[in-house]
């Protein structure tokens, strides 16, 4: 053989054995929840085939200017999933300065792979972020909502639940998920690359635990591979059942600790914002005792001015769509008493917006046990503060109930958006008018703003149209 014929054959060998990046690097929160300490996690994927990976960092926007260049460890975790495996790694960036930007780069055997900057959390009192659910469903509309997210530049992002489509498996989080958040270029027809900038906080809705058995889901309840999120949450007396063989079982939470189960639950603080996570799936009991201690102590420990809880399933609805799934109103008259201000939640895939409210569940006859339809209906006693406008009427009286899930997914009830008179539900201890906005033809996402005492929130649709709009104020 010649030597050209050689050079050839070596080149295509070389080729056949380079390594894929499957999931680009991207930025997670990491287990940091305090204003303590700072730090954050970068997450990339590949083929089966072994690398050897270096992550860098240093404060700036470039490296060039930069005085010095700190190094961070990466682990790798092979995934055997569906009879293929591939390596997911992780890299933490610890002792990070807050209010700080901060350049970090994945090279691999010397060659640059990705780049990109963030900024720490604040301590200031003011945040800005955004939040939106139903998003990883490979729509148009996803990519549009990525893009518009992206360019408000928002301290991160809150997903209230169904991050993927249609069972939460690694697969449809490299097809539907990654692809729409980690694009090569920003564009309203592709999305953007949002999540090598900004950390998402992403909450576990039911199409993300639809997956749990592992037999007939190789690669299911992928949530706990992709997030990196604080670990501060309590850990439910009923959890997430993961079925499978004994050896599919073991493997998945080997590669998921300590992330699995605990992760459902987390509260993080950022800037004058405190934000607890619950999950608030059907396995989950809301009132049960370790969360509601956890909870609790959580937020009466908070000094922040904000503070802010979200779960996926709406208890407070006006929808046809998930009306009857009502249990986590039981946590209601908790919240109440915790000093909440606003709930974000998701699951029902439009825009809704509550007065501020009440609510006192029902008891039976003996005052001890709530009363809960086999629908899941709680009925009780509503108290509504219909003279807050969010204008000249900024003081609220109760808690502020948003429904933000019209992040990707098929729209739910179209015809019921800005009609007041479709929203009633019998009986009237099940429904009163509390809902006071809904928009449910156009995929949207919420941005909230606060400095100190003043919370704005907005509501922004796909073509980047303000649809709503109210004004908090302590």
């Amino acid at each position: 053989m010649n030597v050209k014929g050689t050079i050839v054959l070596l080149l295509a060998a070389s080729a056949a054995f380079a390594q894929q990046v499957l999931v680009p690097p991207y930025l997670q929160p990491g287990n940091y929840p305090a204003l303590t300490s700072e730090g954050k996690v970068v997450i990339w994927q590949t083929d089966s085939v072994p690398g050897t990976f270096v992550v860098e960092y240093t404060t700036g926007t470039q490296f060039e200017q930069a005085k010095k260049i700190s190094r961070c460890k990466v682990t790798v975790t092979p995934l055997t999933l569906n009879k293929k495996t591939t390596l997911l790694y992780r890299s933490q960036l610890g002792k990070l300065k807050f209010d700080q930007d901060y350049i970090y780069r994945v090279l691999q055997n010397g060659t640059v792979v990705s780049t990109a900057t963030f900024r720490t959390r604040t301590r200031k009192p003011e945040t800005r972020f955004a939040v939106f659910g139903e998003c990883g469903a490979r729509s148009p509309q996803q990519a549009k909502i990525s893009w518009l997210v992206n360019e408000q530049k928002p301290d991160f992002v809150l997903v209230t639940g169904d991050i993927v489509y249609n069972n939460g498996r690694e697969q449809e989080y490299r097809r539907n998920f990654f692809p729409y958040y980690i694009s090569a270029k920003s564009d309203s027809s592709v999305g953007s690359p949002i999540m090598k900038n900004i950390p998402f906080y992403m909450l576990v809705g039911n199409h993300d635990i639809y997956s749990a058995d592992l037999t007939k889901y190789p690669d299911g309840l992928a949530y706990f591979y992709y997030n990196d999120l604080p670990l501060n949450g309590a850990v439910p007396q009923a959890t997430i059942e993961v079925k499978g063989t004994p050896a599919q079982v073991e493997a998945f939470k080997k590669s998921t600790q300590p992330r699995f189960p605990r992760m459902t639950h987390f509260s993080f603080d950022h800037g004058n914002v405190h934000i607890a996570c619950l999950d608030a799936n059907s396995y989950v009991n809301p009132l049960d005792p370790a969360v509601i201690d956890w909870l609790a102590n959580d937020l009466r420990n908070s000094k922040a001015d904000w503070k802010i809880v979200s779960y996926h399933h709406p208890g407070f609805n006006s929808s046809k769509a998930h009306y009857d799934y009502q249990l986590m109103r039981l946590l209601s008259p908790v919240l109440e008493q915790l000093g909440v201000d606003m709930v974000l939640t998701g699951h029902v895939h439009n825009y809704q917006r509550t007065f501020p409210l009440t609510f006192e569940p029902k008891k039976d006859s003996t005052g001890t046990q709530f009363v809960i339809s086999k629908e899941g209906r709680v009925d009780g006693k509503f108290t509504l503060d219909q003279e807050f406008d969010g204008v000249t009427k900024t003081k609220p009286k109760g808690i502020i109930y948003i429904v933000t899930g019209a992040g990707g997914a098929a729209l739910y009830d179209k015809e019921m958006s800005a009609k007041p008179f479709m929203w009633k539900h019998e009986p009237q201890e099940n429904w009163v008018p509390f809902t006071v906005k809904m928009v449910s033809d156009v995929h949207s996402y919420t941005l909230i703003e606060t400095k100190g005492k003043t919370l704005q929130l907005r509501q922004l649709d796909a073509r980047n149209q303000l649809i709503d709009q109210i004004t908090v104020t302590k």
